[in-house]
Parts: C-alpha cells; sequence; structure tokens
C-alpha cells in the first residue's frame, strides 16, 4: 500500500510538472542534476570550470538527508530536464524510481557502482560488507550512507567521472583532469582523518541513526547502537529502556545526533544516562563551496575525538 501510494504520488506530481512549463531548459548548456548535497559536491568539483555544463541539486541544498524527503513537483520538473541525472546510490534514492527510470531519454548515473556496502541486519549494528552488485538480491535493506568514508567518496567520484567522460568524451580531458585533482584531495584528507582518527580506535559511540557506520569501520571505532529506527521514527519507550541499558553497560558519555533533529529521545537519553549531546553533520548540509566535504568531515573527526577520546 505504501509502495502504490508513493507511485501515485510521484505520477501526479509529474503530471503537475509537465502541465505547468511549456518550455524545457532555460539553456542549451548540459544540465547534470544531482540527488543531494553530498553528489552534487563531489559533481561540481569534476566539472568546475567546464564552460557549458552546470550541475544542479534537485533537493534543496539545507533539505538534509534523502530519508524523509518529499519529492516536489519543482524536483519532478527538474530531472525531467535534465540531461544526466546523478545518483547516490545503494538505495538512497529508491522513492525516485518512479521518475527517472522511466524517462527513457534521461542518462542516470550511479555512483555507488562496484563499492561494498553494509547490510542492516539488524538494529544492533551487526553488519557485513558486499558488493554493492549483488545487493538487490536480499530482502533485507543496505546502508546508503557510503560517502562518509573518503575512500568510498573517491570511488564514488570515480564513477562519475568515468560516466560523464563517456557520455561527453568531448570533455573527457578536463573532467579526467577535475577528478585527479579532486581525489588527490580526498587521498589526503583520508590520511589526515586517520591519523586523527587513531585515538578513537575500538572506541564505542551512539549515533542519531545509521549514518556512521561507513566512518565508523574505515577508522576502526564502533557504533553500537542508534537512537532513530530504519524507518525514520523516533524508539518506543521500550527503545529507549535498551538504548539506556546500553549507554550504561558500555559507559557511553556522548550521543551524536545531526542537523535538523528536532525529536525528544535525544533529550530524554540525556536526562535518563547523562550523555552529552553533539551535533554532526554526514555531509548532507553546508555552503556549497567545492571544498565543503573536505571541511565537513574535518569537523566532524574533530567533534567525536574531543567528545570521545
Amino acid at each position: 500500500m505504501k509502495r502504490m501510494l508513493s507511485v501515485l504520488l510521484v505520477l501526479a506530481l509529474l503530471v503537475t510538472a509537465f502541465a505547468s512549463c511549456s518550455s524545457t531548459k532555460k539553456t542549451d548548456n548540459i544540465l547534470l542534476v544531482t540527488s543531494f548535497y553530498p553528489i552534487y559536491i563531489f559533481t561540481s568539483n569534476i566539472v568546475d570550470g567546464i564552460d557549458g555544463i552546470e550541475v544542479e541539486c534537485m533537493a534543496e541544498q539545507n533539505v538534509g538527508c534523502l530519508h524523509d524527503y518529499q519529492i516536489l513537483s519543482r524536483d519532478a520538473k527538474l530531472i525531467s530536464d535534465a540531461d544526466v541525472f546523478i545518483i547516490n546510490g545503494a538505495g538512497m534514492e529508491e522513492f525516485l524510481e518512479d521518475v527517472y527510470l522511466n524517462d527513457e531519454n534521461l542518462r542516470v548515473v550511479d555512483s555507488s557502482e562496484n563499492i561494498d556496502v553494509i547490510e542492516n541486519c539488524n538494529e544492533h549494528h551487526e553488519n557485513h560488507s558486499h558488493d554493492n552488485e549483488e545487493h538487490h538480491e536480499h530482502e533485507h535493506s543496505v546502508n546508503s550512507h557510503i560517502w562518509l568514508a573518503p575512500e568510498n567518496a573517491i570511488a564514488q567520484v570515480e564513477n562519475i567521472a568515468r560516466e560523464l567522460s563517456s557520455i561527453y568524451p568531448g570533455y573527457k580531458t578536463e573532467i579526467e583532469r577535475n577528478k585527479n585533482s579532486y581525489t588527490e584531495r580526498l587521498s589526503a584528507l583520508n590520511e589526515e582523518l586517520a591519523e586523527a582518527a587513531s585515538v578513537l580506535k575500538g572506541k564505542n559511540i551512539i549515533t542519531f541513526h545509521e549514518s556512521y557506520d561507513y566512518l565508523a569501520e574505515a577508522y576502526s571505532f564502533n557504533v553500537i547502537a542508534t537512537v532513530e529506527g530504519h524507518e525514520g521514527s523516533e524508539p518506543s519507550a521500550k527503545g529507549l529502556a535498551e538504548l539506556t541499558e546500553i549507554i550504561n553497560k558500555n559507559n557511553v558519555s556522548v550521543l551524536f545526533t545531526e542537523p535538523h533533529y528536532k525529536g525528544s529521545a535525544a533529550n530524554i537519553l540525556c536526562s535518563e544516562t547523562g550523555v552529552v549531546i553533539c551535533e554532526l553533520n554526514p555531509v548532507i548540509t553546508g555552503d556549497g563551496s567545492l571544498t565543503s566535504y573536505e571541511d565537513i568531515m574535518r569537523k566532524n573527526i574533530d567533534i567525536i575525538v574531543e567528545a570521545v577520546s
């Protein structure tokens, strides 16, 4: 039923979008539309300074993660105008498939190709990695927050650049140059964060939801529980009691929330256990600068190190 309602909503938005405007794109430039903020930053670096290519983000810059996003008629219109739609993949944009898969003229670039994903097997973070090409064969969901490990971000940038070079071979030299420059920066970032996070090895943290599992895996610390369920709901009274027990049992002193969090669970857990609440940004909001990913990731690691060490 939920899937059917989602399909009907998308179809209604598409009809509204197409009926509201008789023209297509505003310019003759190539229009690359990205699904949300981190993919926008990656793509902007790849095509930086290239005349004739524009990049726009479907989800408004400060909207947050796509988990709770409701597609708007302007989003459907923007996707319909795009020459290429660039997505995170790994299930993040599943709710949009009825929009972009039914457009025969739209090229779709999935940046998650060949990246190992973490399975969301259960709420206790018994995660396992496997190749992204196989995850659709399983009934359980996977963790879509692949961009939060710099090595994955590098792979995503390489995937996007490769596909854009294939689609637009006339820009291959510029795309390759930008890609190499950006991946060098991301590699340096990974080394920098690995050194800073070395003090976190084996440490246990609790986060708002499963955003940081890839970061934890990359730098050898543990996300032992999450506050938010997989469906984006606040925990029940039983869930809060279980989280309280986990916090006390593991001597957890900090709970990490995220921008736009407005729930009450974090404050309840703070009152019950004395944990300190700190905010991390899973690169879902920022100033739009080309260095935004790097700046946010540095700040995140600094916050975790200061709070946990």
